[in-house]
């Protein structure tokens, strides 16, 4: 065992000094976490106490100072805590390469909403309505502001990948609603002009369907609630 701790040994210390290059890389386009540099710091402390510890194994093997089975039992030590300092470089190699892969999808993301956005008020505006909700129009710029909040974060000299994903997270939520929200406003608002066209055959015998006729229209052209038009005159129904 003593014989392959020295090269797993400087193995670790070229991972470290990898992780500190990439690190020094990325500190030039973003904002790095506190808790990851002081990681890789106190790695590079470690592996050079282990250094040590490992030359002294290898000069009191040579000597045999002490029983085997006490130096085995330390070199198993030395070489779990090598593991441990593995397994932590691995896992900050995987978070910095996470930074890159977030940022890329968080771009992408950001054009898509820009394109959707432009998408869904064409949409709107060709469906001839006699107004635009007003709950139609709190999402829409609740979902422009945070696309262009998105926009700002990954425009910034040092990008912060956290707020990044975080604003991504609410731009996407801000996405969702507004396009559930479109397509329920023009459902209903097609129905509503297909059922009002419907009841004109029994609106002129039936007072009820004629005062519901009236209520649904006053609703659809003033009020511009399309689902409160369509319950009205779809219940008359």
């Amino acid at each position: 065992m003593l014989s392959t701790l020295p090269t797993y040994l400087d193995h670790l210390k070229d991972n470290n000094q990898v992780l500190v290059k990439d690190i020094e890389r990325l500190s030039k386009t973003y904002l790095m976490s506190e808790s990851d540099v002081n990681h890789v710091r106190r790695l590079q402390v470690d592996l050079d106490s282990l250094e040590v510890t490992v030359s002294d194994l290898t000069s009191e093997q040579e000597e045999y100072s002490e029983a085997y089975s006490v130096l085995e039992e330390r070199l198993e030590n030395v070489q779990a805590t090598l593991k441990e300092i593995e397994d932590d470089q691995v896992s900050v190699s995987e978070r910095l390469v996470q930074i890159e892969k977030d940022d890329v999808n968080a771009r992408q993301k950001a054009n898509v909403y820009v394109n959707r956005l432009h998408t869904i008020k064409r949409y709107m505006e060709k469906r001839n309505l006699p107004g635009i909700p007003q709950s139609f129009l709190k999402l829409f710029f609740a979902a422009s502001h945070s696309t262009e909040d998105l926009m700002a974060e990954l425009e910034q000299s040092q990008v912060n990948i956290e707020s990044v994903n975080r604003i991504l997270e609410i731009a996407t939520h801000d996405m969702e609603i507004l396009e559930t929200e479109t397509y329920s406003i023009v459902q209903h608002a097609t129905l509503t002009e297909q059922l009002l066209q419907y009841s004109n055959r029994y609106r002129s015998f039936d007072e009820g369907i004629q005062q519901a006729f009236h209520e649904s229209l006053e609703i659809f052209e003033n009020a511009f609630d399309y689902q409160a038009s369509f319950e009205k005159i779809s219940q008359a129904l």
